[in-house]
């Protein structure tokens, strides 16, 4: 049987062979699938009903509460108060829980908030088959607070990006974390850096880096990156990155990354970033690390991203940020919405390669809605130059064309002129004062050269009003009972128009 260790360190001590809060970690994150993991929990199911003599036969309900189908012989489980033996009667310690778990034993974290002194570190593995899971019990309110708060204490340490200041640090493989909030932890909130795990129904808030990163080591190769992660319906939001020497509060906080040292096949689906002070998704790249594996987008939301909860303004502010520097990755996005955002909604940031968007919504961001045509010409040069470390880059020429593939598209009532090159089927990109670029049938799209028929006055949606007074909550009121994303009647497409996207 796999035995998870727990150490307890001081900040300058290292242990990497075991599970743990507190050791070093060997990944780093610079600043700055569509393969899903299958899933196969140690759970009993619900027994068949044995057939019944009467005539009716009325099937037995399929249970409603994670207490129906708990195993309590093969789980264990912890509580904020816990210094027991790990059974439901007596449970561990949070510390205790991480030491015992395994892929035979499920941890179950009892409703309440913990308050862990240091990093979580999850370095062991579990295996195909075999997840190694942590739940919180039936669905209650499980908190991890790792006590930061900026405007209680301003002091300034540098410690934006350093990996004993993070929430949980996932190393191994083939976990699956269902149910928890990682709530102001001095850097990122969860670092998922192996492979094939699924990060479920978790609520990443008030970090001081991006709410939950999927990042390697620049030390390794792209084959060596993290891959096959399943982020699954989690949200992000009000993170910012303040704890910074060099005077660039809020450059690096996101909601969501998959950037400088992303592997192949990471896959976010149903998720929510909002209020991030940086971009809510952010694929960037850069010429010392190199190019990163394509990544997955779908059923999720985008928006305020660039402005604090209270709406000041903070940093870049892009709801989708899908590359950087001219490096070509090819990424896709489909059935997502990006509004409110302080600059473009959905935005290529310089790549090149090909992004596919389906069934997507932009509206009302602050700049374009669509930024996705930033080579409109044959051959290109990307103007910019930059410093990694010592190393200046740029101006970079003989940049590819944009060829992006755009289907079934809203853009609506955009802050400026939308940009767009590649091939489009069904969508709608916005000009100016209220007029539309129309691309009904596939055909090829520029925004320089091609920018389509012109329409005024579209309106395809069923209500454009949304209550966003309750933003601790956006978790709760905005997801189905299942936590898939749901905005009611918010960008609901008119029934007559196949366009657009569905989270309604």
């Amino acid at each position: 049987m796999l035995i998870l260790f727990l150490i307890f360190t001081c900040s300058g001590c290292n242990n990497k062979n075991d599970n743990n809060i507190g050791s070093d970690v060997t990944q780093t994150i610079d600043s700055s699938p569509t393969s899903t993991p299958t899933i196969e929990e140690s759970v009993v199911p619900t027994p068949t009903p044995e057939p019944t003599p009467t005539p009716t036969v009325v099937p037995t309900p399929t249970p409603t509460i994670e207490e129906d189908i708990i195993d309590y012989e093969n789980s264990i489980f912890a509580s904020p108060t816990g210094n027991g033996d790990g059974t439901f009667e007596k449970p561990y310690s949070l510390e205790d829980g991480i030491k015992n778990i395994s892929y035979k034993k499920t941890l179950y974290l009892m409703g309440g908030t913990y308050y862990p002194s240091s990093v979580i570190k999850l370095n062991n593995s579990g295996m195909k088959d075999k997840y190694i899971n942590i739940y919180a019990y039936k669905d209650e309110m499980v908190i991890l607070d790792y006590g930061f708060d900026y405007t209680k204490n301003p002091t300034i340490n540098g410690n934006y990006n350093t990996s004993k200041c993070r929430g949980i640090t996932v190393n191994g493989s083939y976990y699956h974390i269902k149910g928890i909030t990682i709530t102001r932890a001095n850097a990122q909130g969860m670092v998922v850096a192996g492979d094939y795990n699924i990060v479920e129904n978790c609520v990443f808030s008030y970090n001081g880096n991006s709410g939950c990163t999927i990042a390697g080591s620049s030390s390794e190769t792209i084959d060596e990156w993290p891959h096959d992660n399943l982020i699954k319906n989690c949200t992000s939001y009000g993170n910012y990155d303040w704890d910074r020497t060099d005077g660039n509060q809020g450059e690096d906080a996101d909601g969501f990354g998959a950037k400088l040292t992303s592997g192949y096949n990471n896959v976010f689906d149903g998720c929510i970033a909002y209020n991030n002070s940086d971009d809510g998704w952010d694929l960037f790249t850069k010429h010392k690390t190199g190019k990163i594996g394509s990544v997955t987008i779908k059923n999720s939301v985008a928006f305020s991203n660039g402005y604090s909860l209270e709406g000041v303004e903070l940093k870049n502010g892009q709801g989708f940020k899908l590359g950087g520097r001219a490096i070509e990755v090819d990424h896709t996005v489909t059935n997502c919405v990006a509004f409110y955002n302080k600059s473009n909604g959905f935005d290529d940031n310089s790549n090149p390669g090909t992004i596919t968007i389906t069934n997507c919504i932009s509206y009302k961001n602050g700049s374009r809605n669509y930024a996705m045509g930033r080579f409109l010409d044959k051959t290109n040069t990307y103007t910019s130059t930059w410093y990694e470390g010592d190393t200046l880059y740029g101006p970079i020429e003989n940049v590819p064309k944009s060829h992006n593939i755009y289907e079934n598209c809203i853009s609506y009532l955009g802050g400026i002129t939308d940009a767009y090159s590649g091939e489009a089927t069904n969508c709608y990109f916005y000009n100016t004062n209220n007029s539309y670029a129309v691309f009904n049938q596939s055909s090829l799209c520029n925004s320089k050269y091609n920018a389509g028929l012109s329409t005024v006055g579209y309106n395809p949606f069923v209500s454009t009003e949304i209550d966003l007074s309750d933003l601790d909550n956006i978790h709760y009121n905005y997801r189905n009972k299942d936590y898939t994303v749901n905005l009611n009647s918010f960008l609901e497409i008119k029934s007559n128009l196949n366009i657009g996207a569905n989270l309604n």
